[in-house]
Formats: C-alpha cells, structure tokens, sequence
C-alpha cells in the first residue's frame, strides 16, 4: 500500500494531511496549533496554497482551533457536516455524553471553549468524493463521538477517524478502544462497522496510536458490553 496519509503531531492532538494531485488537510489543532502546522509545512517544503481543502471532522476546539488562520494561509475552502457546522458558526461546541470521571473532570476544566464563530464553504449532509480536490477518496457522515462527525475513507484503506476510537501500540500489537466522549455508541459502533465494510484497513485517530482493521474489529468484539 502507498501511504497518502502524513500525520501532523501537535502534543494532545494530531492533524493529518493528504498527499494526492494536492493536499487535502484534515483538522487544525487548538487554536495556538497554527504555528506548529505552519512550521510543519515549511520544514517539508509543502506550499500552503497546495492545499486544496480543509476537513474538519466535528467541530470541538481541539479541531477547529487554527480554522481562521490556516483558512487565510491557504486559501482553501472548508469543508464540515452541516450538524457540525451550524455550531461552529454559532461559536458553540457540538454537545456530546462522558463516560468516565476523568472525562467529566475534562468538560469541566474545559466548559464553554471560546469557539470563534465561522462559517465553511462546504456543509455536506452525506458522503462527499474528493476526486475534484485531487485526492482519491471521499468524505463519509460516521456519527458517534458527535452527531456530524466525519471520516476520510481514502481508495487505499488508509482512514481518517478523529475521535471515533483511539489507539495504544504496545509493541507486538495495538489495541484500540472507544472515546471516553460521545454522543451515542450504538451510532459510533455502526459507523466503525460500516468504515470496515467498505474496505479501511488503517485507521489514524487524532489521539492515539494508529490502528489496523484488526485491532478495530477486536474492539468490536470485546466491547460490546457497552
């Protein structure tokens, strides 16, 4: 398999970039993440206005945070589900459920993020194909962690998850698990379900170690408790 997927390490969260006729970038980081993406693209010698389009996979601070400014440095258009979009340009974060002390404690240092209203270019309610963007793949509405979450199920099996699960590499294999924040399970598990269906095999989370489509179906299997 060609990696088109090229991962961009921010500290607590990653953006991705796509590596096609163009670039496509998908999500931007904390709000002070701008720079260190910037600087990212200079040390590899990646032209930002290469970059075609901006995906942003929901709209959560930790995402959407650069969204202004790698707007302006690229000139590319935006793109979001439209449930995710109508928050952002409201200035609101998408609600979503914890299921743990931790992620509790989590909501409550973070309460109400300052979210600076915008709006993208492009509101999509489905599946949406790259091809006119250079890239292989398409845009695919996977709820779950939130009600317009999305994925980038590129032609080669390499994913783009954002929050749907995480993953640990612990050497001899990688376990993947589901967020500790979500908006609904049983939507996150069909929406994992329905990625593997349609052929991923790598799966790039925006924070954990990368997971292969066993690991993914493990998490499938082990949890279904839940």
């Amino acid at each position: 398999m060609d990696k088109q997927v090229i991962t961009i390490n921010l500290g607590m969260v990653k953006a991705f970039l796509i590596k096609g006729e163009k670039y496509i970038l998908v999500d931007t980081g904390l709000p002070k993440s701008f720079e260190k993406i910037k600087k990212f693209l200079i040390k590899n010698g990646i032209n930002p206005k290469d970059i075609s389009l901006i995906i942003l996979t929901h709209n959560h601070i930790d995402h959407t945070g650069g969204i202004m400014q790698m707007k302006d440095l690229t000139g590319a258009k935006v793109l979001i589900h439209r449930i995710e979009g109508d928050y952002l340009q409201k200035g609101i974060s998408t609600p979503v459920q914890v299921r743990s002390v931790f992620a509790k404690l989590i909501i409550i240092v973070m309460k109400d993020p300052i979210i600076e209203s915008f709006k993208a270019d492009l509101l999509i309610e489905d599946n949406f194909n790259l091809n006119e963007f250079g890239v292989n793949g398409e845009v695919i509405h996977t709820p779950g962690h939130t009600a317009g979450s999305l994925s980038v199920l590129l032609n080669n099996g390499e994913t783009i998850v954002g929050d749907m699960i995480s993953g640990k590499d612990k050497k001899k294999f990688t376990t993947a698990k589901y967020p500790f924040i979500w908006n609904n399970i049983n939507d996150l598990r069909n929406s994992i379900n329905m990625l593997l269906s349609k052929g991923a095999k790598v799966f790039y989370n925006s924070h954990g170690d990368v997971c292969d489509d066993t690991s993914i179906k493990n998490l499938l299997e082990k949890d279904k408790g839940i």
